[in-house]
């Protein structure tokens, strides 16, 4: 918690100061009880008044304060949570593709929503507290001393035992809080996965599959608050015993030196109430603390996260270099992927020239998809040797292939703003430019309409535009960018097909791009265009791909 706390210091700083103005009024409240009590008894009615008065105006203060106090945390608490959701981003997006998917979305959704959540109430929430109640813990122990020495030795012993005593919960605590994090991440992905089947159980009359599965992950999640909150309250109910032996014996004491003319009656009061402010701050305090320790395993648990990734890389504009050029961009020498214990490629050895197209024909399930997602380096889980332009991708520089290598899954993603911010992203092109590449994968009839279709919001997952429009956009985007190499897995498949066979032409006929695309529905009039087709599925160590030549591997 300390790395976010130093983000917003100054905002901090004058939190602590505003607390202890804070608590200062209220010990001097109790100050003034005192002094109306003793006025009662001298009888003088104007020193009575006066007091009433000034223990009005210190409430108001008081009242204003907590009002003060109370906006200024939550604003500091949202400022802490951007911090550690930004620095969440971060090294979410330094990973690799297949260090992304060892999670599910349901479990990122989680640390960056339930685990945030916890830490607020469980850390934040805490640590606010803490510092009134340090001021108003000080600031009463020094007008108990200021009334007798005695009392002030007898709170501080006090003051010790109240905030040790919970720490015996410490282990268990934190222990709860971890596995109430890790229960909150399985909920969120078996509700995520449980509505997303929605669909293809409703012609089955079986929608209550769906909340069978959220009611049984509910009962385990009820088990890890339930088990986190019987550890915070036996927290409590430690602090609270402190709390009131601490108060009675301080009162006591106040009424044995008033019995001997050491203290005034009204000291009785004053004490009371200051001897409220000291325990029940120590009470609140050791079970705050409990909480605020409590967390340490969550920031663990997400800094380990995190530290897994690399370091973000540069956001400057993509640069489509290698000090090492070669003639051949891909090379597969004897690979072999296993998807769980059924292998998908066995032993494959390919090359692919650059600027050639290629076109990668055969049955689903076949491996074409994962010959694309290989050589785009989605998954490393694989054997054998595979290499990008002569350097092997276990020794390939961090984000040197998506410099260089552009994929186009047949389910292109889109964020929910409007096209152009869809196609520019962190980059900027002028509308001419924009233009230009909707015309050239035929989003637009012509260059008036362009303007119209840059503000269209795509919705979220890009529902508002089919199927089509999605695969060409996502086109449209890797083309603004000048990939080298593109690799398009059905990127055209819900395109009509006049307007299919005009793009893939465009990309068949550009000399400095490598093409590899995968097809179920090949053009007549686009197939001679390109240099090799490669069928799937591959048997053992299919011939090397030349230029020129058809490759036939089944």
């Amino acid at each position: 918690m300390r790395r976010y706390l130093q983000a917003v210091r100054k905002q901090l700083i004058l939190y602590i100061l505003g607390a202890a103005i804070v608590q200062a009024l209220t010990v001097s409240a109790s100050v003034f009880n005192g002094r109306m009590l003793d006025a009662l008894v001298r009888g003088s009615a104007r020193a009575f008044l006066t007091n009433t008065v000034c223990l009005m105006l210190i409430w108001m203060g008081v009242a204003g304060g907590e009002y003060l106090l109370a906006v200024y945390q939550a604003a500091i608490t949202q400022n802490v949570d951007i911090q550690i959701r930004a620095r969440l981003t971060d090294r979410l997006a330094a990973t690799d593709y297949a260090a992304f998917h060892r999670q599910t979305l349901g479990t990122y959704v989680s640390w960056f929503n339930n685990d945030i959540q916890l830490i607020n109430t469980q850390g934040l929430a805490a640590l606010f507290p803490v510092i009134s109640e340090v001021w108003g813990t000080l600031f009463a122990l020094a007008m108990l001393a200021y009334y007798h020495w005695s009392l002030a030795a007898v709170g501080a012993v006090m003051a010790v035992v109240i905030v040790a005593a919970p720490k015996i919960f410490d282990r268990r605590l934190a222990s709860r809080n971890l596995t109430l994090t890790r229960e909150n991440e399985a909920f969120v992905s078996h509700t995520e996965d449980a509505l997303s089947s929605f669909d293809f159980l409703l012609p089955y009359h079986a929608l209550r599959l769906i909340r069978d599965r959220i009611v049984t992950a509910s009962q385990t999640l009820k088990q890890a608050n339930v088990g986190q909150t019987r550890i915070q309250a036996a927290v409590q109910a430690t602090g609270l015993l402190g709390n009131v032996i601490a108060q009675v014996l301080i009162i006591g004491l106040s009424g044995i030196l008033a019995l001997l003319h050491i203290v005034t009656i009204g000291t009785i009061s004053a004490t009371g109430s200051l001897a409220g402010n000291v325990f029940n701050n120590l009470g609140n305090m050791s079970n705050f603390l409990g909480m605020i320790r409590g967390t340490k395993p969550i920031f663990a648990k997400l800094e380990n996260a995190k530290t897994a990734f690399s370091e973000p890389p540069s956001t400057a504009r993509v640069q489509h270099s290698l000090t090492r050029v070669t003639q051949t961009v891909f090379t597969l020498a004897n690979v072999t992927y296993r998807y769980g214990q059924a292998p998908v490629l066995t032993d494959v050895t390919l090359q692919f020239t650059a600027g050639k197209k290629y076109l990668i024909t055969g049955p689903s399930g076949s491996g074409k998809s994962t010959l694309l997602k290989l050589l785009a380096g989605y998954d490393d889980s694989y054997t054998g040797t595979l290499s990008f332009r002569g350097q092997d991708y276990r020794q390939l520089p961090a984000g040197t292939l998506q410099q260089h290598v552009l994929y186009l899954s047949q389910q292109p993603g889109a964020l929910n703003t409007t096209a152009r911010e869809n196609l520019t992203l962190l980059d900027d092109y002028s509308d001419a430019v924009l233009t230009q590449v909707l015309l050239a994968v035929a989003l637009i009839p012509n260059a008036a309409a362009a303007p119209a279709f840059l503000a269209t919001p795509v919705g979220p997952h890009g529902s508002n535009l089919s199927g089509g429009q999605l695969q060409r956009l996502a086109l449209a985007r890797g083309l603004l960018r000048h990939f080298p190499v593109i690799l398009l897995d059905e990127g055209t498949s819900a395109v009509d097909p006049a307007n299919a066979v005009a793009i893939e032409r465009m990309l068949l006929t550009n000399p400095q791009l490598t093409l590899i695309m995968i097809s179920h529905t090949v053009h007549p009039e686009t197939l001679p265009l390109f240099d090799d087709v490669i069928h799937f599925p591959l048997t053992a160590s299919p011939a090397v791909v030349a230029p020129g030549r058809k490759a036939v591997a089944d």
